[in-house]
């Protein structure tokens, strides 16, 4: 199975896609996906907040004391 990655700006309800010439005759599925709008312009995106799902609020009190733990634990300094 092949799969091709279009990008384009829709400008009316009929697409002329020459790319798809090789599949004529054949089923395929087409998929649309609306791309969301970058309103900036110059936006990057950020990995901020990607992992909150994984949170443990029962350890948010051990936070600030987390380093130093895992350095005395591994190495035995106190």
């Amino acid at each position: 199975m092949e799969t091709i990655k279009i990008s384009r700006k829709v400008t009316s309800a009929t697409l002329r896609i020459d790319e798809l010439k090789k599949w004529m005759g054949k089923e395929v599925d087409i998929i649309i996906v609306e791309k969301k709008a970058n309103l900036s312009g110059t936006e990057t995106p950020s990995a901020a907040g990607i992992l909150e799902r994984y949170k443990n609020t029962n350890m948010k009190d051990k936070e600030k004391t987390a380093w130093a733990m895992a350095v005395q634990e591994k190495h035995g300094n106190s």
